[in-house]
């Protein structure tokens, strides 16, 4: 028997278990729900002063790639470190008919099916320029409420990028610098220039503080549809990274918005 298995639901790192209701999605998200959440991060800083180097040092802690089922349900499955003071939306739920992995997506080709995008949001150029007609808000704060909502995350992921070199310069004293292509990704800057030496190696300076922003910045750019997974969830635990960061450092704010309506795009 060479027929497909059929997978009713998916338990996630955090232990959290969920079903898209399609055997088909449910494989898919066996594999895209990372291999890491909150819960991870929370045991790694138990009891740990949030910007302090404890002396048994930190190690950063990656998602993995491309945690789409993670983003698609939020903080039901916390695939992002999530504050556990706050709240945040669960599944991100589309319209009938485009709400299930294999709507989106052609299975196996690595492609998705933007046409099918363009029969209802009409008038944009690119995936990344939609906005749903609920996204009124002007969410990162410089003043465009047209663009897509993969700018406004774009704009959080390079405030917070620049708020943990700050942080990891003027508090902990060792600069950070960030290589998506070079695992593990974050290394010292020993000599400041901004740019990845051969001599430099991966960054071992953490703190609580800096490590729960650096995993969420990491999850950001290793699953690249974010914005259209669940694109208000993201906003959210980038935001609070943002805050959080504000508390040490100079951290540019005004007239961003966490989102706290459904997570509707």
């Amino acid at each position: 028997d060479f027929s497909r298995i059929e997978i009713t639901d998916v338990t996630f790192p955090s232990g959290a278990t969920v079903s898209m209701d399609d055997p088909d999605s449910n494989l898919c998200i066996s594999c895209h729900q990372g291999r890491a959440s909150t819960i991870d991060i929370e045991k790694a800083t138990a009891g740990l002063e949030e910007d302090a180097v404890p002396e048994n040092a930190l190690r950063f802690t990656n998602v993995h790639y491309f945690a789409a089922g993670a983003t698609k349900f939020g903080g039901e499955v916390q695939g992002a470190y999530q504050n556990p003071e706050l709240s945040y939306l669960g599944k991100f739920n589309h319209v009938p008919g485009f709400d299930n992995c294999t709507d989106c997506h052609n299975t196996h080709e690595l492609e998705v099916k933007t046409e099918a995008c363009f029969t209802c949001h009409a008038g944009v150029e690119t995936v990344q320029d939609i906005r749903g007609p609920l996204s009124t808000a002007d969410y990162d704060g410089d003043g465009d409420v047209t663009e897509g909502i993969a700018g406004e995350i774009a704009t959080y992921s390079d405030k917070l990028y620049a708020a943990m070199q700050e942080y990891a310069t003027s508090v902990i004293g060792k600069a950070i610098i960030y290589n998506p292509n070079a695992y593990p990704y974050f290394f010292e800057d020993t000599d400041g220039n901004g740019e990845i030496n051969g001599e430099e190696g991966a960054y071992t300076a953490w703190t609580p503080r800096l490590l729960k922003a650096a995993y969420n910045y990491q999850y950001v750019q290793k699953d690249p549809g974010a914005f259209a997974h669940n694109g208000k969830y993201v906003i959210q635990f980038l935001y609070d990274n943002l805050s959080s960061l504000s508390t040490k450092v100079d951290v540019d704010m005004a007239g961003m918005i966490r989102p706290d309506a459904p997570a509707a795009q």
